[in-house]
């Protein structure tokens, strides 16, 4: 009798293991309904409830309404896009809210267009299936779907990265200490519109904490606002730039959304980057390009190891991390003060 029962509970489990796997396939995809009319619905991946297509100007509002707002360059630049966004509709928030569909059969975005184009795309990439199939399916409520603006991905394109040690010369005591110069140094670039290759940046950050020796007295441990002062203002003549004191997370997030970068002095031993040599630098400056709240991440161009390239911190993460220093070569730092440098265009 006991045989028995494991047989059934394996039975059992093995058809249990069986629908997630389906429902995780499904997920995203449009599903349509062949032993009936042919009526389309959507797999919301978020959820894994199904939604009703109806007619084209049905099936556009249903997109509008799930859709993830994501930045114009992040869309019209990437042609194969990542695992995560399988399925999900991407809005272009920085145009006129233009849809595309990241289709799961190859990962690539088709333009949802008018209503008839949106409910032709739909058609075509349809995936046929049984009253059965779908009846496994909750049928989801779009007018009371709890919908989270939060939801965005912004990637600043055009962030040329440089290491702070470009040629990995940490002896030299001006790359050792040259996060806040190379951090700098990226930001002024994107804001010229001007590339960096590695000679450039190595020039321009001896350069800078020479300027800064000479002038001011001290170019290894610089503050936020002496940043702005010494180096965009003074060095770089630039001035579209702002120190802000005492931040919250989404003023951050909010300053990507708007096109901004930020460059964040932080306590880098608690960022757990695994490329920086144990411990990590206690005082350390990066900056941050970009955010996609499906990951939860903020993207860096960090300087601080040449992998830092597109680096992704999670945001509480970076955040926490967060700690403006003094100037002044290993000063002490009495408190936690999380203020950030805005640079705009």
């Amino acid at each position: 009798m006991k045989k028995i029962y494991i047989l059934f509970l394996i039975f059992f489990l093995s058809l249990f293991f069986a629908s997630l796997a389906r429902a995780e396939n499904i997920a995203g995809r449009i599903l349509l309904q062949v032993e009936q009319n042919g009526e389309a619905w959507y797999v919301y991946p978020v959820n894994n409830l199904r939604y009703y297509l109806g007619r084209p100007g049905d099936a556009f509002y249903v997109m509008q309404k799930l859709g993830l707002g994501a930045s114009h360059d992040y869309i019209l630049k990437t042609e194969i896009f990542p695992e995560r966004l399988s399925g999900k509709i991407l809005l272009d928030v920085e145009e006129n809210g233009e849809a595309y569909y990241i289709f799961p059969g190859d990962l690539k975005k088709y333009y949802l267009g008018r209503p008839s184009d949106a409910f032709r795309i739909m058609r075509e990439k349809g995936l046929g299936i049984t009253d059965f199939d779908l009846n496994k399916f909750f049928v989801g409520d779009i007018n009371i779907l709890s919908f989270e603006e939060t939801e965005f991905i912004k990637i600043i394109q055009d962030v040329s990265f440089i290491a702070q040690a470009p040629f990995g010369n940490w002896s030299d005591q001006r790359q050792q200490d040259g996060c806040e110069e190379s951090s700098a140094l990226m930001a002024m670039k994107w804001a010229k519109g001007e590339s960096l290759t590695k000679e450039k940046g190595l020039q321009e950050i001896l350069a800078i904490s020479d300027f800064e020796q000479e002038k001011y007295g001290e170019y290894r441990d610089i503050s936020a606002e002496n940043v702005v002062e010494w180096i965009f203002n003074d060095y770089f003549k630039y001035n579209k730039v702002l120190f802000s004191e005492n931040v919250l997370l989404d003023d951050i997030i909010q300053e990507i959304k708007s096109g901004n970068l930020v460059i964040t002095p932080m306590n880098g031993q608690l960022l757990g980057n695994p490329y920086f040599t144990s411990p990590g630098p206690i005082r350390h400056m990066l900056l941050i390009k970009g955010y996609d709240s499906v990951k939860n991440v903020f993207i860096t161009n960090d300087p601080g190891t040449r992998h830092g390239d597109d680096f992704e911190y999670n945001t509480q993460v970076l955040y926490n991390s967060i700690r403006d220093y003094p100037t002044g070569y290993h000063e002490s730092i009495e408190s936690v003060e999380k203020n950030i440098i805005i640079i705009s265009k």
